[in-house]
């Protein structure tokens, strides 16, 4: 399986990072915990022709705006809840999907960092057997460097991004751990209307990452 962390503060582009890859797939399966699924599937579809099915903890009531591809999970605190939703979609979708986890940090709100660790596990496990690839984001300084450690162990290749204002906004992408080695491991990346523009190296490399299985 390909497993990428992007770990950023606010506004360095995670998501967009994710809409990168999303033309690799025919089918994704977003999990969010920070916007609702109106927002994802509007955002999504109006950029990519894809199967999309979206997993929402943030929304906690169904709306007549959803459709039957947008599991609404009423109770995001039980995360027992969050996994049996997540279970019933992926048995739907089948394999060789793009799984997007935005955000990680939207359940360590509720739970502990043992038990969302636990919880990772458990998806990324069943991301390998499906022989699919997933994306999850993690926002910098939401959290004590025991829970950021913690999670970062999980994965196979974590990328930091950074922005500074330095009389114009700069934008860097590092490479913090990876299955193998790329060069550059830290460059300057943009973004614009047309999206995010990663170096080369850095782009092909995850995507080679997210692909590798297949």
């Amino acid at each position: 399986m390909g497993d990428v962390l992007v770990i950023g503060e606010p506004g360095t582009g995670k998501t967009r990072f994710i809409f990168r890859f999303l033309q690799e797939f025919d089918k994704v399966v977003w999990i969010t915990t920070i916007r609702s699924a109106e927002v994802i599937r509007r955002t999504v579809e109006s950029n990519f022709d894809l199967d999309l099915w979206i997993v929402d903890t943030h929304t906690w009531v169904r709306r007549p705006t959803h459709t039957e591809k947008d599991v609404i999970v009423s109770n995001p605190i039980n995360l027992n809840e969050v996994s049996l939703a997540i279970g019933r979609v992926l048995d739907l979708v089948g394999g060789k999907y793009l799984l997007a986890f935005d955000s990680i940090s939207g359940l360590l709100l509720y739970h502990a960092t043992q038990r969302v660790v636990h919880f990772l596990r458990n998806l990324l496990v069943r991301v390998e057997s499906d022989k699919a690839a997933g994306i999850f984001t993690l926002v910098k300084n939401a959290h004590d460097l025991h829970t950021e450690t913690s999670v970062s162990l999980m994965f196979s290749n974590i990328i930091e991004l950074e922005r500074k204002f330095e009389g114009k906004v700069t934008r860097y992408v590092k490479l913090v751990k990876t299955f193998g080695y790329v060069e550059p491991e830290f460059a300057e990346f943009t973004i614009d209307s047309d999206g995010i523009h990663l170096p080369k190296p850095i782009e092909m490399f995850v995507r080679e990452q997210l692909k590798k299985t297949f």
